[in-house]
């Protein structure tokens, strides 16, 4: 019996990382953390190189001096990471 074989369609896995649905959830889900972590905290979203995955990234991070110090201090964003989970 020949062993099967799996040809990849690396291009489906491309368009489905990047689709609209994916997109929508992970900037939901920055936003929740960055509203948990409070003032200060800001989103950004693009999309990574295709080296070959292209993974759609979301950012938070500290956007002013003040929630710099904040989360330097206090781990302000680790605390808030876990409003980015379930819904």
């Amino acid at each position: 019996m020949p062993k099967p074989t799996i040809s990849w369609n690396k291009n489906a896995f491309y368009n489905l990382r990047r689709g609209p649905k994916v997109v929508r959830e992970l900037e939901s889900r920055g936003r929740r953390i960055a509203a948990a972590a409070g003032d200060g905290f800001a989103v950004d979203s693009h999309q990574g190189a295709r080296r070959p995955e292209g993974r759609w990234r979301v950012t938070v991070f500290a956007a002013t001096a003040k929630a710099k110090r904040r989360n330097a201090t206090d781990n302000t964003l680790v605390k808030a990471l876990g409003a980015g989970r379930g819904r």
